[in-house]
């Protein structure tokens, strides 16, 4: 790994105790930056509570020792009162100087435990296009709103133009291999890999058929569509009734996704994401060359330098990326060296954490004031 967090003096610090508040659906996307997150936390001394729904596997998702509150500790509407006050029992003795809602699913307890226990709130925005009722709750309650990259940034600016002053970017922190996945095996058969919700097979449709093209034209790889999701029956359908077995695997998602990817070439996001997607995250941290759509292009993704462009609705567009990808394993390995380093420049872990710190700072003096 080549990030290195360091301690930052005491007074910087002191008095910092963040209380992050999520559903356990953000969690499990979002395993990777949120266990960084709390990696970031604890090398500079600070105490950090999670509230999260129950769910079994929490604590092994994220890092271990965490302190987790569990709301609703009982799901059943009769124990409303009572799981209120377990909850604002445990906040209490933990002693939060802040709330860090994560994701919009829980903005509204964010801003109850807010206002109850008369500290902040920042909030965490994991996609720039928000229903009408989530940006409605959004407007109001928070200090900053916070999201990953630029484009992000700049999309929930033009949505939300009342609230862009309290709009802040803080680029998800990662920890970077040392060395590069890309081709690092120059005998072992060619790899890509997806990790996909499964939602349409449409969506899927025009990268499906460049791969059966190119598996046509003696291209020899092998491609892994991870997830599930309601089209899961009809891309298996297809790759069985194309011939593809061979050559396409369909798989649930399998954690930890860096330990996967290590063994793994290509990374292919075939959709146009209006979200942190920390999949691809993780495979550029490991050293995967990045084959996106066009539309996806922000700081860390450039064509022909961190990644491949194609137009995700047109076949030839993917299978000419992915061609070029597979033909010429010097370029593919330029490419995903490239977003390694800019990830080192610019998404460690310790300065995500001194920008939230920071942030942390801000709201509490702007509440104090």
């Amino acid at each position: 790994m080549t990030d290195e967090t360091t301690a930052e003096p005491q007074n910087q610090t002191d008095g910092i105790r963040p209380l992050i508040v999520s559903d356990y659906e953000t969690v499990q996307r979002f395993c990777a930056p949120l266990r960084h997150l709390l990696f970031g936390f604890e090398a500079q001394g600070i105490a950090s509570c999670l509230v999260v729904p129950p769910g079994g596997e929490i604590e092994t998702l994220l890092w271990p020792g965490i302190e987790i509150i569990e709301y609703p500790a009982l799901k059943f509407p009769l124990f409303f009162r009572q799981n209120r006050r377990n909850l604002f029992a445990k906040i209490e003795k933990f002693k939060p100087s802040t709330v860090h809602c994560i994701g919009t699913a829980r903005a509204l307890l964010a801003k109850t435990i807010s206002s109850t226990c008369n500290i902040p709130a920042v909030l965490t925005v994991n996609s720039s296009h928000q229903s009408f009722l989530k940006n409605i709750i959004i407007k109001t309650g928070f200090t900053s709103l916070i999201m990953s990259s630029s484009r992000f940034v700049e999309n929930l600016k033009k949505n939300n133009p009342s609230i862009a002053s309290i709009i802040k970017q803080v680029n998800t922190g990662t920890f970077v291999d040392e060395t590069c996945a890309c081709f690092s095996q120059p005998q072992r058969l060619p790899s890509m890999v997806m990790v996909s919700d499964f939602l349409k097979f449409d969506d899927l449709d025009p990268l499906l058929s460049a791969v059966r093209h190119l598996a046509v034209d003696g291209y020899e790889f092998l491609i892994v569509l991870m997830g599930r999701g309601p089209a899961e029956d009809k891309l298996r359908h297809f790759v069985k009734s194309t011939g593809l077995s061979q050559t396409v695997g369909i798989s649930p998602e399998i954690r930890p996704l860096r330990s996967v990817f290590r063994g793994v070439d290509i990374f292919v996001q075939p959709y146009i994401t209006e979200r942190l997607d920390p999949a691809m995250m993780e495979a550029a941290s490991a050293g995967l060359a990045i084959a996106t759509d066009k539309n996806n292009a922000d700081n860390m993704l450039q064509n022909n330098q961190t990644a491949m462009f194609f137009d995700c609705r047109d076949e030839l567009s993917i299978y000419s990326a992915l061609g070029k990808l597979l033909d010429d394993r010097q370029s593919a390995v330029k490419l995903a060296c490239a977003v390694q380093d800019y990830l080192r420049t610019n998404n460690s872990v310790s300065s995500m954490v001194d920008k939230l710190l920071k942030i942390y700072s801000q709201a509490a003096r702007e509440v104090s004031a």
